[in-house]
């Protein structure tokens, strides 16, 4: 499974979100390589209201087992059924 680690800006108010802040995300995707998934990201994050996308990193998770926060896990578990999962973190970068 491919994770991918990056921040991105809101672009507009959205829930618990202002507009204006950055925020951590990580996406699982069982299509590799990253390479091939750059479209995938940028589209799924700007229709839902986020731009100014940087990967910081990415990798492959081999097992479910490797991450130990549960909120990934789900991530990783429904990227297993769906191919794809998003998280963003609540609180905004500094």
């Amino acid at each position: 499974m491919l994770i991918i680690k990056g921040t991105a800006e809101l672009m507009r108010d959205k829930q618990e979100f202002t507009k204006g802040t950055r925020h951590e995300f990580n996406m699982f995707s069982r299509e590799m390589p990253f390479e091939q998934q750059l479209t995938q990201i940028e589209e799924y994050l700007v229709t839902r209201g986020w731009d100014n996308i940087e990967v910081l990193n990415n990798g492959v998770v081999n097992n479910i087992k490797e991450i130990t926060h549960k909120v990934l896990q789900q991530a990783f578990q429904k990227a297993e059924k769906e191919g794809f999962a998003v998280t963003v973190n609540n609180q905004p970068l500094a």
